[in-house]
C-alpha cells in the first residue's frame, strides 16, 4: 500500500517549523507546487490536537475539491486522524445549512445542483447574528487561493485558531482571494512562512512550468526553490498528434509504458465530460482506471482510491494539491478548454505539471494547439522539454510499438 504522507522526523526545518506555529493567532503559510503544504497540514492538526488534548469534534480541515479530501483520507491512519474532520468547505456549509437553517437546501436549477452560493451567503449571515462561542478550536485550510473573502470570514468566525496555506499561481477557481484579502480578513500583516524548498518537483518539471510564469521575479523565485535531484533520465514529452485516433493509441502506449515502470499516473482533462468518456473508453479496451464518482451513476466507475496503482482519470480542478510520479495532460485544444479565459488556462497547465514529480506528458494536435504551448516549446531551449510530430520516430520510450485498441476506444466519441 503506497502511503504519500512522510513522517514528521522527514520533515525539513522549515516545515517542522510551520507544523508548530503558536496558535496565539491565525497563521498563512505560503508555499510553491511541492513545498509540502498538505503535509504541513496534516501535521499541524496532529500537533495542534496533542498540544490543545482537542477532541476530533472540535478541529476541522477544509479543502477544496472531494478528490483531494479523498485522497488526504488515503493517509489520515498515519498521524490517527480521524476522517470525518476533513470536508470542503461547501460540504461543511451545507451540513451547517440542515442542522441550524433549514433541512432543505437551496437548489440551483440551471445547474443541477445545491445552490452553494446560497447556502454559503445564508451560513454566513447565521453566523453574523450568532454571540456564541466558536465551534471549533482550531481550522486548518488548504488551498486558500479559491476560496473568497466571505468563505474566510465564515471561517474565522467558527474557529479560534485557523491556518491557511495558499499559492497565488494556483488559483484556477474564481473569485478566489490574493494574499493581502486573507491577511486583511485575519487581522495579519504579512505571511508567517513562505516555504522555499519545494522538494517534490524534479528539475525538469519545475523548469517547464516555469515558463508559465510571467512574472519575471516570481519565475526566479519558482526556479530557486527546487531542492530535488534530476533522477528521471526522460524530459518532459510535447506530442502533436496527427488526428485524434493517433492520440488515443499514443496516449495508451504511454500508460502502459509508465505503468511497468511502477510509476501512480494521473490523465488529466479539461472537463468531466472529457473524464468520463475517455475512462468509458479505456475500460472497454481493457485497461483499468479510476476516476471521481459520476453522479447518479457512480456504480459504472471505480471510486478513486489513491493506494491502488490504477490510473487516475481527473479534471484539472480535481487534481489540484494531489501528487503523482507521472502526469499526461492530452487534448490541449481551444476547442476542449470551451470559453475558459486564456489566463485560467494557463494556471491549469501550470497546476496539472506541477503535479508530477518525475515525468509528464502533454499531448496536442497539429495545427489546432493552445497558443501557450508556444511558451512550453520555448524550453527546448532550456534542454528540459522533448517536442515530437505525429510520424516522428520516438527517442524518449521504449520501442513498444503501438498497442492494440477495441472498438470502445477507437470509436469513442466526445
Amino acid at each position: 500500500m503506497q502511503n504519500w504522507l512522510i513522517h514528521r522526523t522527514e520533515l525539513t526545518d522549515e516545515q517542522l517549523r510551520a507544523v508548530e506555529l503558536n496558535p496565539n493567532e491565525h497563521r498563512l503559510v505560503f508555499g510553491a507546487p511541492g513545498s509540502g503544504k498538505t503535509q504541513i497540514l496534516l501535521h499541524r492538526a496532529a500537533y495542534l490536537r496533542d498540544s490543545w488534548n482537542v477532541s476530533p469534534e472540535r478541529f476541522r480541515i477544509f479543502v477544496f475539491t472531494n478528490s483531494l479530501k479523498q485522497y488526504i483520507q488515503s493517509a489520515m491512519d498515519f498521524l490517527d486522524l480521524p476522517e470525518d474532520c476533513i470536508l470542503t468547505f461547501d460540504d461543511w456549509c451545507m451540513r451547517f445549512y440542515k442542522a441550524h437553517i433549514n433541512s432543505r437546501v437551496p437548489w440551483d436549477n440551471e445547474n443541477k445542483s445545491p445552490d452553494y452560493k446560497g447556502i454559503r451567503r445564508q451560513v454566513l449571515e447565521k453566523l453574523r447574528a450568532s454571540t456564541g462561542k466558536p465551534l471549533y478550536d482550531f481550522v486548518l485550510v488548504d488551498e486558500g487561493q479559491d476560496l473568497d473573502h466571505d468563505a474566510f470570514e465564515t471561517i474565522r468566525r467558527i474557529a479560534q485558531h485557523v491556518t491557511v496555506c495558499m499559492d497565488n499561481k494556483q488559483q484556477i477557481f474564481e473569485p478566489g482571494s490574493n494574499e493581502s484579502e486573507i491577511l486583511d480578513v485575519f487581522g495579519l500583516r504579512r505571511r508567517n512562512v513562505a516555504l522555499l524548498s519545494a522538494f517534490r518537483c524534479c528539475p525538469y518539471i519545475v523548469q517547464l512550468a516555469s515558463r508559465l510564469i510571467d512574472d519575471q521575479t516570481a519565475r526566479d523565485n519558482f526556479l530557486s526553490q527546487a531542492r530535488t535531484a534530476q533522477t528521471e533520465r526522460q524530459k518532459p514529452l510535447l506530442y502533436f498528434s496527427g488526428d485524434e485516433q493517433d492520440e488515443k493509441i499514443r496516449l495508451t502506449d504511454i500508460i502502459k509504458t509508465r505503468q511497468n515502470l511502477g510509476d501512480r499516473i494521473a490523465v488529466l482533462f479539461p472537463t468531466k465530460r472529457l473524464v468520463y468518456g475517455y475512462a468509458k473508453g479505456f475500460m472497454e479496451a481493457g485497461l483499468e482506471v479510476e476516476t471521481p464518482p459520476k453522479r447518479g451513476d457512480s456504480a459504472v466507475y471505480i471510486p478513486i482510491d489513491f493506494n491502488s496503482d490504477r490510473p487516475k482519470f481527473l479534471p484539472y480542478h480535481s487534481a489540484k494539491g494531489l501528487t503523482f510520479d507521472t502526469v499526461i495532460m492530452p487534448r490541449l485544444q481551444p476547442g476542449a478548454f470551451g470559453k475558459t479565459p486564456h489566463h485560467i488556462i494557463e494556471r491549469l497547465l501550470f497546476v496539472g505539471i506541477t503535479r508530477a514529480t518525475k515525468w509528464v506528458y502533454l499531448s496536442s494536435r497539429n495545427g489546432d494547439s493552445l497558443p501557450m504551448l508556444k511558451k512550453l516549446e520555448a524550453q527546448i531551449a532550456g534542454d528540459c522539454l522533448t517536442i515530437q510530430k505525429a510520424g516522428e520516430t520516438s527517442h524518449t520510450l521504449p520501442n513498444i510499438g503501438s498497442a492494440p485498441i477495441n472498438e470502445g476506444l477507437s470509436d469513442l466519441l466526445l
